[in-house]
């Protein structure tokens, strides 16, 4: 349920939003969307957030299926280019550092409303996972799980790609949106392997997830008790120093 500080944060986005997508376009409608996005980033800090992410991605999942919805290519250049942005333009810990992870969340939110974008999202999400700053991989699989939540198959088949990525960090995105999944939707304590494994088994018995094959199972059950569950990756030839990485989504 939103809660109403997010209930605030989307009133506010729905104008700034509007603004930098539907007027005339000019630097600064940008500017102020972005300068409202750090000054409510709450970095420095522990935490970034995502409240103000997660609400952002909301709006713009609604925006996006609205038949006057704004030029398809100012919504891109306004993501694309958050996404891309690089250390030296987003650094790790500042308030702009949010900027990339709202728009990796937002990929994910717009796969769920636009299944015809689905695979342009999907390319999208595979780049990000391979971002310096591990706040931004964490919202990978924060979209992931979105998308796991809305079309389980569609995205399963995704994950289950991915966990063959010869990349560590893409398997790590995979593994961890698994691992988002369990314990938000059936309240599992995936910090043991073998509670995890039982999980997965359970939900490949449910309806939604009857056609997985035992191969893509163990494939999961695999990259979820070695990658996310041993976080630390230590037998994986990560290319990140060990203090970027991250715990999954203690943003």
């Amino acid at each position: 349920m939103p809660s109403p500080r997010q209930d605030a944060y989307r009133s506010d986005l729905q104008q700034l939003i509007n603004r930098a997508l539907t007027t005339v376009s000019t630097s600064r409608s940008v500017e102020e969307l972005e300068g409202y996005m750090t000054e409510h980033s709450a970095l420095p800090g522990p935490r970034m957030n995502t409240a103000l992410v997660g609400a952002f991605a909301d709006v713009i999942g609604r925006l996006v299926t609205q038949p006057a919805m704004p030029p398809v290519e100012r919504l891109e250049a306004l993501l694309d280019g958050w996404a891309a942005l690089s250390l030296a333009g987003a650094p790790a810990n500042d308030p702009r550092e949010i900027l990339p992870s709202t728009a990796v969340l937002t990929y994910g939110q717009v796969a769920v409303a636009r299944q015809g974008w689905w695979e342009d999202e999907v390319a999208k999400l595979r780049r990000a996972a391979l971002h310096p700053c591990w706040r931004v991989r964490e919202m990978v699989a924060a979209a992931l799980q979105r998308m796991l939540a809305a079309n389980w198959k569609r995205t399963y088949q995704v994950l289950t790609n991915w966990l063959l990525d010869d990349d560590p960090l893409v398997i790590r995105a995979s593994a961890a949106a698994i691992w988002l999944h369990l314990e938000r939707c059936y309240c599992c304590d995936t910090r043991s392997g073998a509670r995890a494994a039982r999980a997965i088994e359970r939900i490949s018995r449910q309806r939604h997830t009857v056609d997985c094959t035992r191969e893509l199972e163990k494939a999961a059950i695999e990259a979820l008790c070695k990658r996310v569950v041993n976080l630390d990756m230590v037998q994986m030839n990560v290319r990140v120093p060990h203090h970027q990485k991250g715990p999954v989504l203690s943003c």
